[in-house]
């Protein structure tokens, strides 16, 4: 019994025991659980991550150039047609050579276009005209502004009023709409096609379309320059303010507003009048010497005509290009003459007679001593270049005479290598 009693003793002491571990077991998962609860959660990032929605911009189309002349339509030059030539300095030869294009370019002219292209800085494409609203209409082409600028050769286009009806052009300078409608048309052309930038050429205009014509040339000349475009303009030579057919063109306003001026230094024996030069030395020293007064020289051009006039005993001149005077020449057996001087002072050039059915005609052409004499009067007067009227009419040996006289020249190898020399 007392066994009993002991053995009952022990097992409720075990039990109370068991029982006691089994209550402080629970008691610390439930503390546990308490102490999880309470920790917060803790992000990768360390803050709250929030998902950021950005709407879809809405597409706008690029603003259209919208070329508002009637030339027919041609596609815009592409993206790689537009890449920068791989030089572009001017002028290449230390004074510029620029040359005037036909509308079309003909097989001469595209033969001395490739053999010159060394020593071309810039074309002129004779394409554009205008209609008395302002707008332009004419002919263009994407390859050969492609070509030019392949070759360093800036295209700079004409717009003229060489037409059947030249006065289209007066209401629109008249008019300040229209004036500034035609400005923006050509501004658009120009960047639209890729131009380096716009010539002017409007001639034979009155005298009282002077201020007109002076706020055309100051407006287009902002417009163009804000674009980083260039403009030229072909003016009537004289030598004086309101000389020979120019007095609607005020040079010592325009010549601040424009990059080249283009003078028309050809003509003096025109087509519609007597047989005799076309531009005589003595004018032409007369004509550049008034320009340099009144036009920063550095802007100053002198014109070069590689035509000649052939004169009936009656009526106008027929403009002949030299292989046509050659063949004149050769077929009727005819002696050149060479005039050196008259009674006005140097002349230097050349002419000849022959017989027709008309009777007597007389031709008058330039001759390779003319042109190097032309080419010094641009170095005496430290003038800009030569502008050439017109490409594909020449002899080839007038090319010689320009790279002998202009591109050897040994003024502008000096001024080249004065900031090399102490002292300079």
């Amino acid at each position: 019994m007392k066994l009993g009693r002991s053995l009952s003793f022990t097992t409720i002491l075990l039990s109370v025991i068991y029982i006691v571990a089994i209550l402080v077991a629970g008691a610390l998962i439930a503390q546990t659980l308490i102490m999880a609860r309470s920790i917060p959660l803790v992000q990768a990032a360390g803050t709250p991550e929030v998902l950021v929605v950005t709407p879809t911009p809405v597409a706008t189309a690029a603003p259209l150039i919208i070329l508002p002349t009637p030339v027919p339509p041609t596609p815009l030059p592409t993206a790689t047609d537009l890449e920068s030539p791989p030089m572009n300095y001017h002028p290449k030869s230390g004074r510029y050579i620029v040359v005037w294009l036909p509308s079309t370019m003909s097989e001469g002219a595209r033969a001395s276009f490739e053999a010159n292209k060394d020593i071309i800085d810039d074309i002129s494409p004779f394409w554009y005209s205008t209609d008395s609203s302002g707008r332009l209409y004419g002919a263009r082409n994407d390859e050969l502004v492609q070509l030019a600028h392949a070759n360093n050769v800036r295209v700079i286009p004409s717009v003229h009023n060489v037409t059947s009806n030249p006065d289209s052009v007066v209401p629109v300078l008249r008019d300040p709409q229209r004036r500034a409608l035609h400005i923006q048309n050509i501004v658009d052309e120009v960047l639209a096609r890729n131009y380096d930038g716009i010539d002017i050429d409007y001639e034979a205009l009155s005298s009282s379309l002077r201020d007109d014509f002076s706020a055309f040339i100051r407006d287009l000349g902002a417009a163009l320059h804000a674009h980083g475009k260039l403009l030229t303009i072909a003016v009537h030579a004289k030598d004086s303010d309101y000389g020979g057919m120019g007095g609607f063109q005020d040079w010592a306003e325009i010549g601040q507003h424009v990059d080249q001026l283009r003078i028309m230094t050809y003509d003096y024996h025109w087509r519609g009048g007597s047989p005799g030069p076309v531009a005589p030395a003595y004018w032409i020293e007369s004509v550049t010497a008034y320009a340099r007064s009144v036009v920063d020289p550095a802007k100053v051009l002198v014109g070069v005509h590689f035509y000649g006039y052939d004169w009936p005993p009656n009526g106008p001149a027929t403009p002949r290009s030299w292989s046509t005077i050659q063949d004149i020449i050769n077929e009727q057996g005819a002696t050149v003459n060479f005039m050196e001087s008259n009674a006005k002072g140097r002349v230097e050039e050349s002419y000849f007679s022959y017989s027709s059915a008309q009777g007597t005609r007389q031709v008058w052409f330039m001759t390779q001593t003319g042109l190097a004499s032309k080419i010094q009067t641009v170095q005496d007067l430290d003038l800009a270049g030569i502008a050439i009227w017109q490409l594909g009419y020449e002899k080839p040996e007038y090319w010689e005479t320009v790279r002998q006289n202009m591109v050897e020249d040994p003024t502008l190898i000096q001024r080249a290598l004065n900031p090399l020399i102490p002292d300079h």
